[in-house]
């Protein structure tokens, strides 16, 4: 078989016989509960960042930030990408624009939240994540590393 996609190479990998539209279903679910996670860790109010923290030092948290908005562009490419590697350019801008107004929003609730304040580096941080793991996750997973991975795999065919 020439054209597998690579929803068939990660069911391989998994013992599992996933079609591209189950598998789209299964990241889908996937991305929209992270996106809860990350509205429910945003509003949840707490006791320690009441403390005044000088917000030009670095904090872990803004690596924190990072990492989990990382995980949703990750989530978001391997939901979107479609059997031929790609996700139509109009989309992926309006994912990104979706994202930082998400980003931003997610920091600007906390205004009304006791315990909770806004912090631009937070923000800022959410939004290279997304960037970050939604250009990562499509030009270095989906198009080299499955596109690879696939070649290798219909040449020993």
């Amino acid at each position: 078989m020439k054209a597998l996609t690579y929803s068939l190479i990660i069911a391989n990998i998994a013992g599992l016989n996933l079609s591209n539209m189950t598998r789209k279903i299964i990241f889908g679910i996937m991305f929209s509960v992270w996106m809860i996670i990350l509205i429910l860790l945003s509003v949840w109010p707490t006791v320690s960042s009441i403390i005044q923290q000088d917000v030009t030092e670095f904090h872990w948290d803004y690596l924190e930030h990072f990492i989990l908005y990382f995980i949703l562009g990750f989530l978001y490419v391997l939901w979107r990408i479609d059997k031929n590697f790609y996700i139509p350019v109009l989309e992926f801008i309006i994912f990104l624009v979706a994202g930082f107004i998400f980003s931003w929003l997610t920091e600007y609730i906390q205004v009304f939240i006791p315990g909770r304040a806004f912090n631009l580096y937070d923000m800022i941080s959410n939004m290279v994540g997304i960037i970050s793991g939604t250009l990562m996750s499509y030009f270095f997973i989906a198009r080299i590393i499955l596109k690879n991975y696939l070649r290798r795999k219909t040449t020993s065919l």
